[in-house]
């Protein structure tokens, strides 16, 4: 089987799974192609200065295609704290970051312009774009420390939003129930963003989708839902991307792990975690 990295400009249409060897990826030219990058944030910045130099985009692109890499993980933050988020906040109000509460029923647009530049400046370096959706480490209070809770800062958070959308059903403090089907409101606003994304991108060739990084295992259904709706809403469009799921957090964090929803799942490709069971 031959396996070769991309590193042109060129890509000859969208991947899909390789019939003959669904553990590879191909495109029209009916070659197998192996994914390979390395990967940070790279997508939005953290604008709550750390004193961290700014991200050079450009920079990092031209040192995957100098290493032969052809793959990126973009990554996405939900809670402020990260620019740009993929929603308005023209207040009233203010929240803990002091700048003005979320409208989630108004997309920002200018995340949606940087999400495709970057897409097309990694395209023009032969790179391959895995765009993550969504980020089960925004939905955890405690990720960090009880010093920086990141579900204080999320837009689904009550606190935060002007649209009376309350993502912490149980009121445990955490935004779980977010990466669920349990908020039907939730799940419309979410469901809008992520065809605003396809439609954002869909004519580029060098995409895939994740659906989330690191959701707890109690996600599988909304995934489920949001890999169904993507192939959906791409099924009437020029283009169709491999979707993918990656592995729950509650194995990282010390819980057992089952990585059977994984290779049930409807997606075209998955990541499993190493040693769960399948």
């Amino acid at each position: 089987m031959l396996i070769y990295i991309l590193v042109t400009g060129v890509q000859a249409g969208p991947l899909r799974v390789l019939s003959a060897n669904p553990r590879y990826f191909t495109d029209a030219s009916g070659k197998a192609i192996y994914l390979a990058g390395f990967h940070n944030t790279n997508f939005q910045t953290y604008y709550i200065s750390d004193g961290s130099p700014p991200w050079d985009y450009n920079k990092y692109l031209n040192l995957l295609r100098q290493n032969n890499n052809n793959y990126i993980r973009l990554w996405i933050w939900e809670h402020a704290g990260w620019s740009p988020l993929p929603y308005n906040r023209p207040g009233p109000g203010t929240t803990g970051d002091g700048q003005r509460k979320f409208d989630l029923n108004s997309l920002n647009q200018s995340f949606f312009d940087q999400l495709r530049s970057h897409v097309i400046a990694a395209g023009n370096r032969g790179i391959y774009v895995s765009i993550m959706l969504f980020g089960g480490w925004s939905v955890n209070s405690s990720f960090y420390s009880a010093a920086n809770d990141v579900w204080e800062a999320h837009p689904f958070n009550a606190a935060n939003n002007i649209n009376g959308i309350n993502g912490d059903l149980n009121g445990n403090g955490d935004g779980e129930e977010t990466h669920t089907l349990a908020n039907t409101a939730v799940t419309a606003i979410q469901d809008a963003y992520v065809r605003k994304v396809i439609d954002t991108v869909n004519d580029l060739d060098n995409v895939l989708f994740e659906k989330s990084n690191e959701s707890r295992s109690s996600s599988r259904d909304w995934q489920y839902h949001m890999v169904n709706l993507i192939h959906s809403h791409e099924a009437g469009k020029a283009k169709q991307h491999a979707v993918g799921v990656t592995a729950s957090f509650d194995g990282f964090s010390g819980g057992s792990g089952d990585n059977g929803w994984l290779f049930a799942s409807p997606a075209e490709w998955i990541s499993p975690a190493i040693g769960w069971r399948r």
